[in-house]
Order: C-alpha cells, then structure tokens, then sequence
C-alpha cells in the first residue's frame, strides 16, 4: 500500500496539469473606446508563447465579433487584455484609482456594465500596441516585445 500513494500522487499532478495547461480560454467582456480595447478574460494561457499563439488565433474572431482592433486615423491602436481574476467586484472609491495608473492593485470599472460588481482588479496579462508606423508590438510583464 506504502508503494502505491507515490503513484496515486503523480497521477494526480498529471492530471492536474493537463487540465491546468490545456484550458480553453474564454473573452468574458470587451471595452472599446475609440482606439483603446480592454479584453477581459477567464483561463488565458500561461506562457508568453501561449498568449501569443492565442491572440494570432483569436484576430479574426475579435475583428468580426468586437472590431478589435479598432485603429485611429493613423493607425495606431491599443489592446489590453485583464486576467477576470476572482470576477467583478463593487466599486470601492477607496480601491479604485484611473486606468492609466502604473499599479498593479488598482481596479477598473466598466460603465457600460449596468451593475454594482462593474470592476476588476487591473491584472495585465498582455498588451498589444501599434504606432504609426503599422508595427506591431507586444507588452508581456511590462517588457516590450516586437
């Protein structure tokens, strides 16, 4: 018996990760204002190499669906995409501080979003930029990435 939980154990982590790594994500909310998108989303991949594969994935399906990304006159656009985390919270005044806060505790809120839980804890998990030029660049971690 002493033999066998060593086995049982793995096994569990196994499939533990397999459900863990290979998670479907899901778009739970989309905020556009002008030529800045917010994409708030439920199981996003883990990896850099992961979010990437699922943003050159999901382009079309976000073109059509929410016309992401929606670009200026000169082209430029950008898009954040928000870990859900533990969902939508109440707005707090002493929680909430403006988007362009460099604080990862911050949260925003959506006034489109017709409730009191209209806010989340501002978690980046990626960014996706393009400037005048029509190069594209990727934010993961606040490192920049072209």
């Amino acid at each position: 018996m002493k033999n066998i939980i060593p086995y049982i154990a793995i096994f569990g982590i196994v499939i533990f990760s397999f459900f863990y790594f290979f998670r479907s994500p899901e778009v739970i909310f989309v905020h556009n204002e002008k030529q800045v998108s917010v994409i708030v989303v439920k199981k996003f991949p883990l990896t850099q190499r992961g979010k990437l594969s699922w943003w050159k994935d999901n382009q079309k399906f976000l073109k059509d669906k929410y016309g992401i990304p929606a670009r200026d006159k000169n082209g430029v656009y950008y898009i954040a995409i928000l870990d859900v985390n533990d969902g939508f919270k109440k707005f707090s005044e002493a929680d909430y501080t403006s988007w362009h806060s460099f604080s990862r505790d911050d949260l925003i809120c959506f006034d489109e979003i017709k409730s009191e839980s209209r806010c989340i804890e501002k978690n980046v998990l990626m960014e996706i930029t393009a400037g005048t030029n029509g190069k594209i660049g990727y934010i993961f971690d606040g490192e920049y990435i072209n």
